[in-house]
């Protein structure tokens, strides 16, 4: 990944041969796959799962369903991540070198997928400092912080359009 992923990752314009030479094409698919596994069952743990168990469960209160959301949506970190590398692993196997470049220049060059990246870890980050100034604990803050930044990155793609 190095400087260039991270300067494209930013923002910044980077020029077609330079979208080309950022190295590691690997790391780059396997923290995107990851990245993206982690969002979702995270998401999964905190909309769906925390519901269904204020449902069935005791007590049931606004308090305790939004107590469960943040606690189901940090255990829904850890089987994100073994999914990520699961699902990397199965899509590219027997891929050869040219698969990931492909798959990785693609990724590169989508804006809003670029977007949607940028203002996740960003939303997530601010989160951590976030969380000095709250209650929340940083992973909490870091969670909530990737949502917003999440659902951010996904309007503004809509408005881009």
């Amino acid at each position: 990944m190095g400087f260039w992923w991270l300067k494209n990752l930013i923002g910044v314009r980077l020029s077609d041969s330079q979208l080309q030479d950022i190295k590691h094409t690997r790391a780059e698919l396997l923290f995107h796959v990851t990245y993206r596994s982690i969002q979702a069952s995270s998401l999964i743990g905190s909309l769906v799962v925390a519901p269904l168990v204020t449902v069935v469960k005791q007590p049931r209160s606004l308090r305790v369903l939004h107590d469960r959301c943040l606690r189901y949506a940090i255990y829904g970190i850890a089987p994100g991540a073994a999914a990520g590398v699961v699902l990397y692993g199965l899509r590219m196997r027997n891929q050869p070198e040219e698969g990931y470049f492909d798959r990785c220049y693609r990724l590169r060059c989508s804006q809003g997928q670029i977007r949607i990246d940028r203002s996740s870890i960003f939303g997530a980050l601010v989160g951590v400092g976030w969380s000095v100034l709250t209650p929340y604990r940083p992973i909490e803050a870091a969670v909530i912080g990737m949502y917003v930044g999440l659902v951010g990155g996904a309007v503004c793609n809509r408005f881009d359009r």
